[in-house]
């Protein structure tokens, strides 16, 4: 299968085809190795897309941490894998306008992979059918590797984290930001992360401070996407200097925890106010970690009910949820705000690290994150247009 990622005809005339290359989850042996394979006989999304909904040629795809825990932790034998792309519409649906989307838009975003009720949704793979509601115009001064890095689970996560009801629920929003003579500050651990340098844009033209907790290594890093303040993990006075890097005196009352370790825990607890505040963190937590307090609000944040759907991964699982229109909504707004950040030149993806090898350098980069080998960087892997 060939074709050109400027020549979407030839794109949809690849997409006639039964099946598309892709990376798939196996059943695996060998506790050592990702559950992952490449497999060329993967069913093509259906043509034309449903209301809503355009198919695209996957140019580029960006690599996430959730992406070897979920196929490790989460099994689903058969589904394909990865979130973040960036690709060209090469179908749009008859039943609706497609969010006035046409063929040969170039659009970036995520798809909710690792979702047993879709098993085909994910975008290491040739094609794929995204929600137009849900993805964004790419800019046309950005490579395809820039907007695979922004993607949509980055976004998604931090607009669900700052803005949702049960999260964070702060008010401000970048169309919408909170005005004042002091900025609020809003600690964000981790703010040299991918999710953490997301954050801090977004906080920053919502109106608040963002305080970065990073490397002393990262600080210069989480200054440029918009840090106001920042301290080092490695301090032993870590809470007093997070404190004291609001620079202006306001207490923190929210805590983003982009790592959530016990010691990222302690920390953003012990930096939260007296009087209380909420706490919201990317992965679950460890009941047995020191420092819980009854006056913060924790959250578990999963980027996934953004999308509409359930996420069912079952009775037991911190990240089992319902679908709820809010969630949605939610999600909806927030890719129209981040439509206008990136068009205005007000958000810019994380940087870049391309790696070379198509559907190998795929799985060379997730043991890359696996191994804790990437810092400061996204990477981003090419899709391959021959097969």
């Amino acid at each position: 299968m060939t074709t050109s990622s400027a020549n979407p005809a030839a794109a949809a005339a690849d997409a006639s085809h039964a099946t598309q290359t892709a990376i798939i989850q196996i059943d695996s042996t060998k506790p050592a190795a990702l559950p992952l394979t490449v497999s060329n006989t993967v069913p093509m999304p259906t043509i034309p897309p449903p209301a809503g909904h355009v198919l695209i040629r996957v140019l580029t795809t960006a690599l996430n941490p959730n992406d070897f825990k979920m196929p490790t932790y989460m099994p689903d034998p058969g589904a394909t894998a990865g979130c973040d792309y960036c690709g060209i519409v090469i179908a749009t649906s008859p039943a609706d306008d497609s969010h006035n989307y046409r063929e040969g838009d170039r659009v970036c975003g995520s798809l909710f992979a690792y979702n047993p009720a879709r098993p085909l949704d994910g975008a290491f793979a040739q094609f794929a059918t995204v929600d137009a509601r849900l993805a964004l115009r790419v800019p046309a001064s950005w490579t395809d590797a820039q907007a695979a890095v922004l993607g949509g689970i980055g976004w998604t996560t931090a607009a669900l984290a700052l803005w949702g009801g049960d999260m964070l629920a702060l008010k401000g929003r970048p169309s919408r930001p909170v005005t004042g003579v002091e900025s609020e500050p809003v600690l964000v651990y981790g703010g040299a992360t991918a999710s953490g340098t997301m954050a801090s844009q977004l906080l920053k033209a919502s109106g608040y401070r963002p305080i970065a907790i990073t490397s002393p290594a990262s600080a210069s890093l989480a200054r440029r996407y918009g840090a106001a303040g920042t301290a080092s993990y490695l301090s032993a006075s870590v809470v007093e200097d997070a404190r004291q890097a609001t620079g202006n005196g306001i207490q923190i009352r929210h805590a983003l925890d982009c790592i959530t370790n016990a010691e990222s825990y302690a920390a953003c607890m012990g930096a939260i106010a007296r009087r209380g505040g909420r706490y919201v963190c990317l992965e679950a937590l460890d009941a047995s970690w020191p420092g819980g307090r009854k006056a913060v609000k924790v959250g578990v944040v999963m980027a996934f009910e953004t999308t509409g759907y359930s996420v069912d991964y079952g009775a037991g699982s911190t990240y089992t949820r319902p679908a709820r229109v809010e969630s949605y909504k939610l999600g909806v707004e927030a890719a129209a705000e981040m439509q206008a950040l990136i068009d205005d030149g007000r958000v810019v993806p994380h940087p870049v690290r391309e790696l070379k090898g198509g559907w190998d350098g795929i799985l060379k980069g997730l043991d890359m994150l696996r191994g804790a080998k990437v810092s400061g960087e996204k990477l981003v892997v090419r899709i391959p247009q021959d097969s």
